[in-house]
């Protein structure tokens, strides 16, 4: 029976194309459901909404649907074609020319639906980014009422460089300290929560693993940009560098200077306390313009 070969074809076609992704699909929930069970955030509190926040959740989402819509035009293009070859090879039938048609139109109209789904995201991505760019243009601007040009303390985020980027950057009186940020989950032991961490031996002293490379690289941007700096400045500028894991509490065995290392509720505190050295403020207008220059490349015409 013909519809019966045909109801074959398809079941082995889409078997074909959506076997594995289900099969990878179920892999990462299952991996998932076994982290969960054993890790957890180390975080304790909600985060606060930064400038643009709902505008890159609605971004994030329909740069979702423009990637379905990729993936989707091909394998309708695909679908049918493959279908009425494994027909033909597999069960000897070949298809009508009506049975073409009326696949093709299917395929085009599907095609068509996609294609103008594609053009219709791409359009209000481009009206959503320019928002989100002028809020966060806005954001920037409103932090100057609470950090104004004339106070010491001037702070600067995702600072590229060669091969890496700096997360954090605070030019103060007491020096430049390049913010290293490091999110570690907690594992967890008979339900509850295991948050410390042990600053010994120049290694960090986890409950289930030991790691040294947090340190080193904080060591090595800190030394980048005190390089990079100095070449830019034309003056020697104390660098001191701080790794922050957010969440947990910190025993320290050891003196904690190269680098500091704090979690996330310390910096308030800690941070005013720091010395790297000493700038003046002009040391320190200059120093904040060189990076202000560095970080200062979001261009304004991409987010069209």
């Amino acid at each position: 029976m013909e519809w019966l070969s045909s109801f074959y074809a398809v079941g082995v076609v889409l078997t074909l194309f959506l076997g594995p992704l289900m099969l990878l699909v179920g892999v990462i929930l299952y991996r998932r459901k076994l982290q969960s069970r054993s890790r957890t955030s180390p975080l304790t509190a909600n985060l606060l909404r930064p400038a643009g926040f709902t505008l890159q959740k609605q971004i994030d989402a329909l740069q979702d649907d423009l990637s379905e819509c990729f993936l989707a035009i091909p394998v309708m293009t695909t679908l049918a074609p493959l279908m009425l070859l494994m027909q033909a090879e597999f069960f000897d039938k070949r298809a009508s020319l009506a049975t073409w048609m009326i696949l093709s139109g299917i395929t085009a109209i599907a095609v068509g639906y996609y294609a103008w789904k594609a053009l219709k995201i791409v359009k209000q991505l481009g009206h959503l980014r320019l928002g989100y760019a002028c809020e966060m243009a806005v954001g920037q601007e409103l932090e100057q009422i609470i950090r104004p040009a004339e106070r010491p303390y001037r702070v600067f985020h995702d600072i590229p460089f060669e091969g890496f980027n700096i997360d954090h950057l605070i030019v103060t009186p007491s020096g430049v300290f390049v913010i290293e940020t490091k999110g570690r989950s907690k594992p967890l032991n008979s339900g509850s929560k295991q948050f410390k961490v042990r600053l010994e031996g120049n290694a960090l002293h986890f409950p289930n693993h030991i790691e040294r490379a947090p340190l080193e690289q904080t060591r090595r941007n800190a030394q980048s940009v005190r390089k990079w700096l100095a070449d830019a400045t034309g003056f020697e500028v104390p660098v001191a560098g701080v790794l922050v894991l957010p969440g947990w509490y910190i025993e320290r065995k050891q003196r904690s200077v190269d680098p500091f290392v704090m979690n996330a509720a310390e910096l308030t505190q800690q941070l005013p306390k720091l010395r790297a050295g000493t700038l003046e403020a002009g040391q320190v207008t200059a120093v904040a313009h060189q990076v202000a220059q560095r970080v200062r490349d979001v261009d304004r015409e991409r987010v069209l």
